[in-house]
C-alpha cells in the first residue's frame, strides 16, 4: 500500500516548538467543535460531555450534524448541556462564537433562553465563579439561525481550567424548547493569539505578488513539513517576468533546503484552483507538491489530530517515495480516516498545463483535476474528480492557502523545481466576473469569510460609474471604518477589511455592518467578527 503521509502527519516532529506559550500537553480549544463525529461510551459526540435531554440534529451550518439540547423540564432552573474542560490560566481571557436555532415546533417561550457559559474551575474542579450569556431567547426569532459571540471576563484567581458550555435553561411550567447548537469556535486571547500564530514559522517576513494575490514565504529555519530546512530568499522561491511562481527542493552546501508559500489573507468557502506547468509526474519519489488549507493551533496535541483541527484538506502530488505509485491524491484530514484519501495516477507532457482544485463548502470539498488552465475545465479533458462528504469537513475559522515542496524521507536524488501559472478563487455562490450592464442596480455582494478574525473582503459591484463610499458600523450606527469613498469606474472590485477603526485599533469581537452608497442605492450587509 502507498504511503500517504501529509503536512498534517510530518508536522508532529516539530510542532512543540511552534506550540506556543500556553505549553503543548494541555487541551486548549474544543474539540469536535462542529459536532460532526459521534461519540461513545453514551455521549453523542465525540470530545463533548453531555447533561440532560440532549441530542443530535439535522440542521447543521456545517457539515451535516449539530448538537441539539432540549429543556430539562424537571421543575427547577437548571439546564442541559453540552460541555468540555479546557486548560486556562488566571487572568486569561477567551472569545468565540457558535451558530444558535430554536425551532418554531419547540421554541424558547417565558423566561427560557439558550445559554453559553464559561466555567472557571480550580486546581481540585471546584467551581470559582463563572460567566454566563444569553445566546438566544423567546424574543430571538424561531427557525433562523444566528451566529452568537461572545468574550469571558479575565480568569479569576486560582483558575486552573475552564468549562465551556452550551445549553437550554428551560423556565419552570413552560413547554419543552429545543435549542440547536453548531460550529463552536473558541480561543485564547492571550499571546501568542490564534492570528499571532500563524505566521511563526515565516520569520522573515519576506513576500511575494503572485495571480493578483500577497503570499508570505515560509522560513529561514527548520519546521514542518519534512521536516527539513525551508529557505525564504528569491533564491528558493520567485514569481518571475512572466507572473509564475516557482517552488524548488534545493541542496546549497551540504543542506538541502524546501520551499512554501501562504497566502496573507484567509479565503473561506469557495473555488481554489492551482495551475501548473511542466511534467509534475517525473518529480522525484521522495518530493511532495502540496496544495492545501491549513491553520496552525494554538497549541499542539498528537490527540487532537481525529477531528482536523488544523482545518486542512489537501492536493498532494507524491510518489511518497516509492517510485510505482500513483502520482497524487486528494485528501481531507486525518488522512487516515476510513474515507478520507482518494488517490489518482497521471502522466504528463513536458511544458504541459493542468489544474487542481478544490471547491470547498459548508457540507462538502468537490476536488477536481484537469488537462488545461483555470477556465478549461469544462471543455478540458479531465484527469480526476472526487466529492468528499465526510465528517472533516474544513471549518470556515481562518485557514489559509499553503502551496509547498517538500522532502518526504530524505532528500531527493537532484535539486526540484515546479511553476504555478496562476491562482484563482471564486467565493462560494459568487459569479467569476461581474460587469453589470447599464441600467442595473449597483450591489454590495458578499464579504468573505464571514464571520472571520483578521479579515475580510468585501466583494461590491458598481452599476455605472460614479461615487461610491463603502462603510463599517457597529449596531448602534457608530462609524468604525471607512474603506471607500469617492468616483468609482463600472464593474466590480474589492476592498478588504483589517477589523480595525479609522485609528487603526482594532475593532472588538461582535457584528458590524457593512454599508455601500451610491447614487442609485443603500445597502448593508452583517459581518462577524471573531477575536
Amino acid at each position: 500500500m502507498p504511503h500517504t503521509r501529509s503536512p498534517l502527519t510530518v508536522f508532529l516532529f516539530v510542532a512543540c516548538a511552534v506550540a506556543g506559550a500556553r505549553g503543548a500537553a494541555a487541551q486548549c480549544t474544543p474539540m469536535n467543535p462542529s459536532f460532526e463525529i459521534a461519540g461513545s461510551s453514551g455521549n453523542n459526540f465525540a470530545g463533548w460531555n453531555q447533561y440532560g435531554t440532549v441530542g443530535t440534529s439535522t440542521g447543521a451550518i456545517h457539515g451535516s450534524v449539530a448538537a441539539r439540547v432540549s429543556g430539562l423540564n424537571n421543575g427547577t432552573w437548571d439546564f442541559s448541556r453540552y460541555w468540555q474542560q479546557i486548560a486556562c490560566d488566571p487572568g486569561e481571557r477567551w472569545a468565540g462564537s457558535v451558530y444558535v436555532m430554536h425551532p418554531s415546533s419547540r421554541p424558547l417561550t417565558g423566561l427560557s433562553k439558550a445559554l453559553v457559559n464559561i466555567e472557571w474551575r480550580g486546581a481540585g474542579g471546584n467551581l470559582i465563579s463563572y460567566d454566563s450569556f444569553t445566546a438566544a431567547d423567546a424574543s430571538t426569532p424561531a427557525d433562523v439561525g444566528r451566529v452568537f459571540t461572545f468574550q469571558s471576563s479575565p480568569a479569576p484567581s486560582g483558575t486552573v481550567s475552564l468549562r465551556l458550555l452550551v445549553g437550554t435553561q428551560q423556565q419552570p411550567g413552560q413547554p419543552v424548547p429545543d435549542v440547536v447548537y453548531d460550529q463552536v469556535t473558541f480561543y485564547s486571547l492571550a499571546s501568542p493569539t490564534v492570528e499571532e500564530s500563524q505566521w511563526s514559522d515565516f520569520p522573515s517576513g519576506r513576500t511575494v505578488g503572485f495571480s493578483g494575490r500577497t503570499w508570505r514565504v515560509k522560513g529561514p529555519g527548520y519546521y514542518g513539513p519534512g521536516p527539513s530546512s525551508y529557505g525564504a530568499t528569491a533564491d528558493f522561491a520567485w514569481v518571475d517576468a512572466e507572473g509564475r511562481l516557482h517552488l524548488t527542493i534545493k541542496k546549497v552546501g551540504s543542506t538541502w533546503y524546501s520551499t512554501e508559500v501562504t497566502l496573507v489573507d484567509a479565503l473561506g468557502y469557495g473555488d481554489y484552483v492551482f495551475t501548473t506547468r511542466g511534467r509534475l509526474d517525473t518529480l522525484d519519489p521522495r518530493t511532495v507538491l502540496g496544495l492545501f488549507t491549513w491553520e496552525y493551533g494554538q497549541c499542539y496535541d498528537a490527540g487532537y489530530l481525529w477531528w482536523n483541527p488544523y482545518n486542512e484538506v489537501d492536493v498532494e502530488i507524491s510518489r511518497w517515495g516509492t517510485p510505482g505509485n500513483a502520482v497524487g491524491q486528494f485528501v481531507a484530514q486525518p488522512y487516515d480516516w476510513t474515507g478520507n484519501l482518494n488517490r489518482f495516477d497521471a502522466t504528463y507532457s513536458d511544458n504541459e498545463v493542468t489544474s487542481y482544485a478544490f471547491r470547498w463548502l459548508p457540507d462538502k470539498v468537490e476536488f477536481r483535476a484537469w488537462r488545461g488552465g483555470p477556465g478549461d475545465e469544462a471543455t478540458s479533458v479531465p484527469i480526476h474528480s472526487w466529492t468528499y462528504t465526510g465528517p472533516h469537513i474544513p471549518r470556515p475559522e481562518s485557514p489559509r492557502v499553503h502551496l509547498n515542496l517538500w522532502q518526504f524521507n530524505g532528500a531527493p536524488a537532484t535539486n526540484q523545481e515546479v511553476v504555478f501559472d496562476a491562482f484563482r478563487f471564486v467565493p462560494a455562490g459568487a459569479v467569476l466576473a461581474v460587469t453589470p450592464p447599464t441600467g442595473t442596480a449597483s450591489a454590495l455582494l458578499a464579504a468573505r469569510p464571514n464571520p472571520f478574525r483578521a479579515s475580510t473582503t468585501i466583494r461590491f459591484a458598481a452599476a455605472r460609474s460614479g461615487r461610491a463610499e463603502i462603510a463599517v458600523f457597529d449596531l448602534l450606527g457608530r462609524r468604525q471604518r471607512t474603506l471607500l469613498d469617492g468616483d468609482v469606474p463600472a464593474g466590480e472590485r474589492e476592498v478588504i477589511w483589517d477589523g480595525r477603526d479609522d485609528t487603526g485599533a482594532q475593532a472588538p469581537a461582535g457584528v458590524y455592518l457593512c454599508r455601500v452608497r451610491t447614487d442609485d442605492i443603500v445597502q448593508t450587509r452583517r459581518m462577524i467578527l471573531v477575536r
